[in-house]
């Protein structure tokens, strides 16, 4: 796990003082060594007067996990040096490719998986490159021979990468913005309005948005190539779920595929140079994981889990449950309130306002994890992959089939009737884009100022939501909720927050459920196998782990990563809060707007709270 930057133009736009400006922005996501290269009129250099100019440069800071030698530094060039790269991520089948290629005379001077990455490329193209590693990416190679720069992003969209066009035709790019914003190529007065929209939205924005509207976001599952000042993306894998007929096979065949694949998974995922621990929270995913990684891999893993004083957000018992179980080196930190000191730098590491608070304990997870290990297996995925979600019963009993819509039923009240009418009606005009929006247009008025709601359509704040669900418009409701989320809420919102509070102390975080095998078996699961007809979610997941856990461990009620954000502040604290709201947001949000964010107590009063206070602290830094 690294931190990459880097430009490329035709003509010489950049020097060593844009590409250590970059460096010094990504830091913390490579803290054991950097490296740069300039392509000069006088060729490639490593170093170099500060001042020199070339057209193409790269970055890179280095979290040495696999092959901990200087062999593995980077910028890397291969054979001759026509292509360089620098890479943030892993490539966990990296050493099955090499044997391969090492059939065909091909030589290589390190252990690292950079270097087969480079091998690959040269021999096959970007496209099979792609087509054939599994891992969590984001990368950036140049080829001399053709004089293009190519990007590319992993499947799921575990590793971030973020690119400015600028109008003479030059590429930047950068695995955070920050680093865009330090190396000059953003205006950062020029906010895109229609992102800022969907922050307060959905929570996060969506897609290729971003909050500064030169800046844009590689989708997962993407490459670009740039050439000559031309930009190109193109789609190399996709996975739409419910296009599979179900083939009639009983729960315990699919447990058994999905336990070989999950088991290679976990596999492969252990395999560092450094010791690999797992974040447990006691819940369904993170127990499986840590399940195989012990039981079937014989790895003895040191777990890690956060817990809260407040018996409602802690689910620490039942993850010592799990540990001593599995037999598993266990380790807790309790968050309080008194641990509030260090969000304003939490809600900074995110570059633009983020509206999830379980950045909050995933930040000191993350910490505590450092102080032992490099890295972790996570059991991010589990959800949408297998309709863990409370909004997916929802979703089912409003608009699924006749069956569902009974099986789901219940008892409501008038206003429950009315509001539930309301969703329909909104749900049959906006398939799926409205789905989960929590800012309905009264609130949305009451937030945003009249300038902020007049600069915007709100079709362009769920568009980028639309577009997915339109590959899946055939399918059952269930699919169209998971797809919809996999390629919007995972990407956007959970793994940004796992890269961010992740990366922030030079952690790597693995995720076993999201390897592409993983995702290709669930998206052809019957829906059944999904959630079953007394409103068990997560059903095959839950048979298989029942063969490593006894049930009581296993059928409990979930819990979401929440904790009680609103009731750490004082009324102090929030009158505080407010003024510094009226002085900063004015702009684009109505000032009064703080009396109801900033409040401890309240209809959904933890999500507005911190929604606010991610956005003030955006926007503070802005002034």
């Amino acid at each position: 796990m690294c931190g990459i930057g880097g430009f490329a133009g035709t003509g010489n736009i950049g020097d060593f003082r844009t590409l250590s400006a970059m460096i010094e922005r990504l830091r913390h996501r490579g803290p054991d060594g950097e490296g740069m290269a300039l392509l000069t009129d006088q060729g490639w250099r490593e170093i170099g007067p500060p001042v020199e100019r070339g057209k193409v440069g790269l970055a890179h800071t280095r979290l040495s996990i696999v092959d901990l030698s200087d062999r593995g530094r980077q910028p890397m060039a291969f054979g001759s040096g026509r292509l360089r790269v620098v890479y943030n991520g892993e490539i966990y089948n990296f050493r099955e490719l090499r044997m391969e290629l090492a059939r065909t005379d091909m030589r290589f001077s390190s252990q690292s998986d950079t270097e087969v990455l480079l091998a690959m490329i040269a021999s096959l193209g970007i496209e099979k490159t792609l087509r054939d590693i599994n891992g969590m990416f984001a990368f950036a190679a140049w080829d001399d021979e053709t004089s293009a720069m190519y990007l590319a992003r992993d499947r799921a969209g575990k590793k971030p990468l973020y690119y400015v066009l600028r109008p003479d035709g030059s590429l930047f790019f950068a695995s955070e913005l920050k680093a865009l914003v330090a190396a000059g190529v953003i205006d950062t007065d020029d906010l895109d309005l229609a992102a800022l929209h969907q922050v307060w939205t959905f929570g996060y924005t969506v897609g290729e948005r971003t909050i500064y509207r030169q800046a844009r976001r590689l989708l997962p599952g993407h490459y670009a190539v740039w050439r000559d000042g031309r930009f190109q993306t193109r789609e190399y894998w996709d996975c739409p779920f419910g296009r599979h007929r179900p083939d009639g096979r009983k729960l315990d065949d699919l447990a058994d595929e999905l336990e070989e694949i999950l088991s290679d998974a976990v596999r492969i995922r252990l395999l560092a140079d450094v010791p690999v621990g797992l974040f447990l929270s006691g819940g369904i995913d993170s127990s499986l994981v840590g399940a195989i990684a012990s039981r079937k891999a014989g790895v003895a893993t040191k777990a890690y889990t956060i817990g809260f004083p407040d018996s409602r957000f802690d689910e620490t018992r039942y993850a010592s449950s799990v540990a001593r179980v599995l037999g598993l080196d266990h380790e807790t930190l309790v968050v309080r309130d008194d641990m509030r000191s260090s969000c304003e730098q939490i809600a900074r590491h995110f570059d633009e306002p983020f509206g999830d608070s379980s950045a909050i304990p995933t930040f000191f997870v993350s910490g505590l994890a450092r102080t032992k290990v490099k890295a972790v297996l996570g059991g991010d995925g589990g959800d949408e992959l297998f309709a863990g979600y409370d909004s997916y019963e929802e979703g089912l009993r409003l608009w699924g089939s006749r069956r569902q819509r009974r099986m789901f039923s219940r008892r409501a009240s008038l206003s429950g009737l009315i509001w539930d009418a309301r969703r329909k009606a909104a749900i049959e005009a906006h398939p799926l884009t409205m789905w989960e929006a929590t800012l309905g247009p009264f609130r949305r008025r009451r937030l945003f100022s009249k300038r902020a709601m007049g600069a915007v359509r709100m079709r362009d704040v769920y568009s980028n939501r639309q577009r997915w669900y339109e590959r899946v418009a055939g399918a059952d409701f269930l699919s169209q909720m998971q797809y919809v989320n996999f390629k919007t809420y995972l990407p956007d919102d959970i793994l940004v927050k796992v890269d961010r509070m992740s990366m922030a102390h030079g952690l790597e975080c693995r995720s076993p459920l999201l390897d592409h095998r993983v995702i290709e078996f669930a998206a052809r699961l019957p829906p059944q196998a999904r959630i079953s007809e007394n409103g068990e979610r997560k059903v095959v997941l839950k048979h298989l782990l029942r063969r490593y856990l006894p049930p009581d461990l296993v059928d409990r009620p979930k819990k979401g990563f929440s904790i009680p954000w609103a009731e750490w502040w004082s009324d102090t604290d929030n009158l505080e809060l407010r003024r510094r709201w009226r002085l900063a947001c004015r702009e684009w949000f109505e000032p009064d707007a703080a009396d109801w964010l900033f409040a401890s107590r309240g209809d959904s009063a933890d999500m507005w709270h911190w929604r606010a206070f991610s956005t003030l602290v955006f926007m503070e830094r802005l002034r």
